[in-house]
């Protein structure tokens, strides 16, 4: 009986193309209305919540979820895809990103359940809850490798570290010149001193550096698998 042949043709990715056209189709469609939808939703959330006395505009999460929103949106409504737009989209990318990194890190298990959720928490909480930490991230995550932001390497990184630094200069002023208390204990000297804060801002900005830096490279590498 002969021998089967095992004779190997190069791959080309032929069998793939449809599939990707429709990915790549679909994500330029309908990734960013989706961001804008799944942001607002979230952001209206912690406003209507009763769970919680504070501004929600303190919190580092909801402001990224509202930037990661306002991208979207004008991407949608200027139909361009500009430098600006792109750092807009990058720089709330990596805010959403690290927010859940620490919500689900640092901040849910240092809860007094250990979980996501609390017994006091109303449904308006608990929803936005799901779709800052779970459901934005995949959505940022997605947006970023399916279309990659036009820039730079050190654009990047530069996008990357824009509004968490702006973030924490405002909340210090804040802090400082008006009735804002910090919601994050391990950012207030009085709760915690300043050895722990600069420790913690020390972190955070490895933490910023290295998630931009991911995103940077998964984002071209999925790229280039893609080409």
């Amino acid at each position: 009986m002969p021998a089967r042949s095992h004779t190997c043709y190069p791959y080309n990715g032929e069998d793939l193309e449809p599939r990707w056209t429709v990915l790549v189709v679909w994500s330029r469609r309908l990734l960013p209305q989706t961001i804008a939808v799944i942001e607002a939703i979230a952001v209206l959330c912690q406003f209507i919540q009763q769970t919680d006395p504070r501004s929600p505009l303190v919190y580092f999460t909801v402001l990224s979820g509202a930037l990661a929103g306002i991208a979207a949106v004008t991407e949608v409504v200027t139909h361009r895809r500009l430098v600006g737009i792109d750092a807009g989209r990058l720089t709330s990318a990596v805010g959403v990103v690290v927010s859940a990194i620490i919500f689900a890190a640092v901040i849910a298990p240092a809860s007094p359940t250990g979980t996501w959720f609390q017994p006091w928490d109303d449904g308006w909480v608990r929803t936005a809850t799901v779709l800052f930490h779970a459901v934005a991230p995949v959505l940022v995550i997605a947006d970023l490798c399916l279309r990659r932001p036009q820039l730079s390497r050190g654009q990047w990184m530069l996008a990357a570290y824009c509004w968490p630094l702006t973030y924490l200069v405002g909340l210090a002023v804040a802090a400082t010149v008006g009735d804002v208390t910090i919601p994050y204990p391990f950012l207030s000297p009085g709760h915690m001193g300043w050895g722990i804060v600069v420790i913690a801002i020390a972190s955070l900005a490895g933490i910023f550096g290295v998630v931009g830096g991911v995103l940077y490279y998964g984002s071209a590498m999925w790229s280039h698998r893609r080409s």
